[in-house]
C-alpha cells in the first residue's frame, strides 16, 4: 500500500503477540475489514497468571461491542472500599461501587473471537524491517504486511530494536499476588473480600484484596476467586535478587510465576504478615500458588516507525495503581483502528493516532509513579 492509497482499504496487518494487546488490536481491526494475522512466540493457549484487573468500561464496552461478552458475565462487584487498621477494625472507608475481573476470563473471551486459522503460536519474533514492513521469527521465516503492529509487552523484541535506549525503569517494589477460592477460606474472610473492596496500608506495604471471576469464568457465588496483592519495597534480608530466584535456583528477569518461588523466600515472606488483619493473613496463607512481579516504569518517545507500531505494554507500562493496563491495551487496538478508517492516508492515520497514544501513555505512567510514591514511602 502506497501513501496515495486510501487507509479504508483492506489492510495485511502482522501483530507480532498474541496476548492482550495483541487481541484487542487483531479483533479491533479484523471487525473494519482489515486481514490480520497475529503470531505469538508461546506454543500453546496462554495460561492465566492467577491476575485480577479491575474492569474498566474501556473493556467491557469493547467486550460487548464485539459480541465477545456480556459485561454481567465476567465481572464481579463490591459496593465499598474499607482501609483495615491491624486489628481488623475499619480505619477509613465509604460507599463505591467497584467491577473486576480476571486476565484469564478476558483473555479467553478475546482469544474466542478471533479465528483460529488467523492466530499463529510458536512464533517469536527475532528482527522487523519498518521501512519494508516485515517480520522475521526464530524459525527463519519472514512475513510480510501494509502494517506491523508490534504487541509484545514489557519485553518487545520490536521495541528493543527500534527505540534501544527506552529500558524498563524498576521502581524499587514488587508486587506478591495470589488468588484463592472463596469457599477455602472461613465465612468471615469470605465476606469481607466479596463484598468489600478491602486495604491495609503499613509502612512502605500495601495489600488489597478483591472477588474475581473462578478459574472456568464463573461468577456465581462460590465458584468466584478471591484476588489479593500485597505491595512491598524488599526491606529487610529479602533483596530483589533473593526474591528473584525461582525454587530451582534460576535468577528470573521480573516476574516468578505461580508454582516456582523458593519455598524458602516465601515461607520468610509469610513470617512477615505480623501485625496484618487476620483476614489478610487467612487470605495469603492459604494461597497455594502465590508469584511475585517487579514493578516497572517504562516510558517511549516514539510509538511509530514507518508502517511499525507499538501498542500496549511494548509502549508504555504504567504502575498496576492505576487499573489501567488492560484499558490501555484495548484503547490502543480500538483508537488504532479508528484512526486508520478516518484518515485516507495511512501515514497520516498513524501519525495522528501516535500524537494522542502517547501523551495518554505518559499521562498515566505519571499518574503510576505519583500513586506508587504515595504508598511505597
Amino acid at each position: 500500500m502506497t501513501a496515495d492509497d486510501t487507509a479504508t482499504d483492506t489492510l495485511d496487518v502482522v501483530v507480532s503477540g498474541g496476548s492482550m494487546a495483541g487481541l484487542f488490536t487483531g479483533v479491533a481491526l479484523r471487525a473494519r475489514g482489515h486481514d490480520v494475522d497475529v503470531y505469538e512466540r508461546s506454543t500453546g493457549e496462554r495460561r492465566e497468571r492467577g491476575a485480577g484487573i479491575v474492569a474498566q468500561q474501556p473493556v467491557l464496552d469493547f467486550l460487548d461491542r464485539h459480541d465477545l461478552a456480556n459485561p454481567a458475565d465476567v465481572t464481579t462487584q463490591t459496593e465499598r472500599r474499607e482501609f483495615l487498621a491491624p486489628d481488623g477494625s475499619v480505619a477509613r472507608g465509604g460507599h463505591g461501587p467497584m467491577r473486576f475481573t480476571s486476565w484469564d476470563a478476558v483473555y479467553r473471551r478475546l482469544r474466542a473471537g478471533f479465528p483460529d486459522n488467523h492466530y499463529h503460536p510458536g512464533h517469536e519474533t527475532v528482527d522487523i524491517t519498518p521501512e519494508d514492513p516485515a517480520v522475521s521469527f526464530a524459525d527463519g521465516r519472514r512475513v510480510e504486511g501494509d502494517l506491523i503492529v508490534a504487541a509484545e509487552g514489557l519485553r518487545s523484541t520490536v521495541r528493543e530494536r527500534l527505540l534501544p535506549d527506552a529500558e524498563p525503569e524498576y521502581a524499587g517494589y514488587v508486587a506478591w499476588r495470589g488468588t484463592v477460592p472463596e469457599t477455602a477460606v472461613p465465612e468471615q474472610v469470605r465476606e469481607q473480600f466479596t463484598s468489600v473492596f478491602t486495604f491495609h496500608e503499613a509502612e512502605n506495604h500495601l495489600i488489597l484484596g478483591y472477588p474475581i471471576p473462578g478459574p472456568d469464568g464463573s461468577v456465581e457465588p462460590g465458584e468466584r476467586r478471591l484476588n489479593w496483592v500485597w505491595y512491598d519495597n524488599l526491606s529487610g534480608s529479602l533483596d530483589r535478587e533473593t526474591v528473584l530466584t525461582d525454587a530451582a535456583g534460576r535468577r528470573r528477569e521480573g516476574a516468578v510465576p505461580p508454582g516456582e518461588l523458593w519455598e524458602a523466600v516465601w515461607n520468610e515472606k509469610c513470617e512477615r504478615l505480623a501485625g496484618f488483619p487476620d483476614v489478610f493473613e487467612t487470605l495469603v496463607r492459604e494461597t497455594d500458588d502465590p508469584f511475585v512481579q517487579s514493578i516497572f516504569d517504562l516510558t517511549v518517545s516514539s510509538m511509530v516507525e514507518d508502517r511499525v507500531c507499538l501498542v500496549g505494554d511494548a509502549a508504555f507500562v504504567a504502575r498496576p495503581h492505576t487499573a489501567a493496563g488492560t484499558s490501555k491495551a484495548a484503547g490502543d487496538g480500538v483508537t488504532l483502528a479508528e484512526a486508520i478508517e478516518s484518515h485516507a492516508d495511512l501515514d497520516a492515520a498513524l501519525a495522528d493516532w501516535e500524537s494522542e497514544r502517547l501523551a495518554y501513555g505518559q499521562r498515566i505512567v505519571e499518574r503510576g509513579v505519583q500513586m506508587g510514591d504515595s504508598y511505597m514511602k
